[in-house]
């Protein structure tokens, strides 16, 4: 259970190029007018849901022998505030400095003092708020920070009652799930019950398979999976969000589930040979998640006033082939800034905090 997981870094990575491809979408779309080759990356959305479930595997994988260890609750909040917040935190600082001198009317001048502290601690709050003032994708952030919050009451006190909360928990989005729960004027309780908290069980329940039983169909597992997962996406594709009445966070949690335990067990069993840059990109997927927006916007917006300036469509019997294409280049770059952003402040910023926190630590 010690060995490094190399595929799960990548999936990491994967999970992110999706997101970028789908925003991508939607954001080109809007700058450009053009362009439509990126629409195929409309299901990107689900590297989100991928990005939930690798989280419930990793946390309960790395620190299921800490459960009812109190001693090491500290530790575990320590890490895990310095893998979202620095980085988070950093980004977020430039954004609002960039919107200091920005007129347009959803500026941080709009927003009060609660909407503000609610984005800088990741508290749960409205989409269109994040999506204009701060970071989109922060909202999933506050999933994230929530479910760390879960897990450090099974460290700080894995008894009865906390089981018995847990529990309750889960019974409660089951519930929610089969709208049996009546609690639609409840921000917070829809927070707090919302399926896409699923997904992080489903990713300890895939950690605690691997911990506990044996495969040895591994690959017919990733195949299984990976079906499973096209037909979700098929389905999606043409019903929208509506795959055949299953809740997304079932119809893509659970071939991701099925994805990490086959792939788990596939590299605990032999070695598998990947890419370093691969690798590279999933450790740079924090990065890249949260800096691609800022990116895709703003490259977008230069490219819109080159085309315009040089007037280089005529060279172009298609517009819209010289357009897919640039919208491709542009989510490229958008990657590689967010890997130069992981190479040049997160990676130095992370490893200096460790050193002076876990020095006072211990």
């Amino acid at each position: 259970m010690n060995k490094k997981l190399n595929l799960l870094q990548v999936y990491r990575g994967v999970a992110a190029v999706l997101v970028v491809l789908t925003h991508g979408n939607i954001i080109l779309s809007r700058e450009m007018h053009q362009g439509d080759l990126l629409q195929i990356f409309h299901f990107g959305w689900i590297g989100v849901d991928f990005f939930f479930v690798l989280s419930g595997f990793i946390i309960f994988y790395i620190h299921q022998s800490d459960i009812g260890k109190a001693n090491k609750f500290k530790s575990f909040i320590f890490k895990r505030f310095i893998r979202v917040y620095p980085l988070y935190w950093s980004i977020l600082s430039i954004k609002i400095l960039a919107s200091l001198f920005n007129t347009n009317k959803d500026n941080i001048y709009q927003r009060s003092a609660d909407e503000i502290i609610k984005a800088v601690l990741l508290l749960p709050q409205n989409h269109s708020i994040l999506e204009s003032s701060f970071i989109g994708v922060s909202w999933t952030l506050s999933y994230e920070v929530f479910f760390y919050c879960i897990f450090a009451l099974l460290i700080l006190k894995n008894t009865r009652i906390s089981q018995s909360i847990i529990f309750a928990w889960i019974i409660g989005i089951f519930l929610n799930l089969l709208n049996l729960l009546p609690i639609d004027e409840s921000f917070l309780l829809r927070f707090i019950f919302n399926e896409r908290n699923l997904e992080f069980v489903l990713g300890c329940l895939a950690a605690y398979t691997i911990s506990k039983y044996q495969f040895k169909f591994a690959t017919s597992l990733i195949y299984t999976s990976l079906f499973l997962l096209v037909v979700s996406v098929i389905n999606t594709k043409y019903k929208e969000f509506d795959v055949s009445g299953i809740p997304p966070s079932l119809a893509y949690g659970i071939p991701f589930t099925l994805l990490i335990i086959g792939s788990v067990y596939l590299e605990l069993s032999k070695t598998v040979n990947i890419p370093q840059i691969l690798i590279y990109i999933g450790n740079a997927s924090y990065s890249i998640y949260l800096t691609h927006g800022f990116f895709l916007g703003n490259i977008s917006k230069v490219f819109t006033k080159f085309t315009d300036k040089v007037n280089i469509l005529y060279l172009f019997p298609n517009p819209n082939i010289y357009y897919n294409v640039n919208a491709f280049l542009i989510v490229i770059l958008a990657v590689v800034m967010g890997c130069v952003i992981h190479s040049y402040l997160e990676k130095p910023l992370i490893t200096n905090l460790r050193k002076k926190v876990f020095t006072q630590i211990s």
